[in-house]
């Protein structure tokens, strides 16, 4: 599982016929048409290095490094509130970095899950 920051989510849709790119990594799954604006669209769990096989059945539409990117997802679960573990933020936190730690939903939301930074993630997608 992973977590983002709930402000940098604008929308959340079906996945749409998306046009893979020549020449990008296999985490770009490609630019999808959403209402007339394409979007780059990001299989997160490829590209955080995950072992789902499962395509993505859901886009995260989020405003990032300036633009909207989608971020492709099997499932949005639920909205919980977290925070970085006690102690030493900058060694949780790397700072340009896809993954920024393990964060603590509780156990009725699942335990653990990867946090991602949505910023990085982005930056390094519209970088292709």
């Amino acid at each position: 599982m992973y977590a983002c920051d709930l402000g940098v989510v604008r929308e959340i849709v079906r996945v749409r016929p998306v046009t893979r790119l020549p020449g990008t990594p296999a985490w770009v799954m490609g630019i999808m048409n959403l209402r007339g604006t394409l979007l780059t669209v990001v299989d997160l769990s490829a590209r955080l290095g995950g072992t789902d096989v499962r395509p993505p059945a859901v886009v995260m539409v989020v405003e990032a490094a300036g633009r909207r990117i989608g971020l492709g997802v099997e499932a949005v679960v639920d909205v919980a509130d977290a925070a970085a573990p006690a102690g030493d933020e900058d060694a949780w936190h790397d700072a340009g970095s896809a993954r920024a730690g393990a964060v603590n939903l509780g156990d009725g939301a699942g335990g653990a899950v990867q946090w991602c930074e949505v910023d990085a993630i982005a930056r390094e997608a519209l970088a292709v």
